[in-house]
């Protein structure tokens, strides 16, 4: 019982370790900052399309 409790141990450390790098990458592009530069990409995407005539 002692080393399966060691083993999570050691394997949840691992994972933190190898997965907060992409967690502190990942969080702004997640989050809303990248929001406000989609909705003004999106706007000029529908402004420089082709209009019917």
């Amino acid at each position: 019982m002692l080393w399966l409790i060691a083993a999570l141990i050691l394997l949840q450390t691992a994972m933190h370790w190898l997965y907060e790098p992409v967690v502190q990458l990942l969080t702004p592009l997640v989050g809303f900052n990248l929001l406000p530069w989609m909705i003004v990409f999106v706007v000029i995407w529908i402004f420089t399309g082709r209009s019917i005539r």
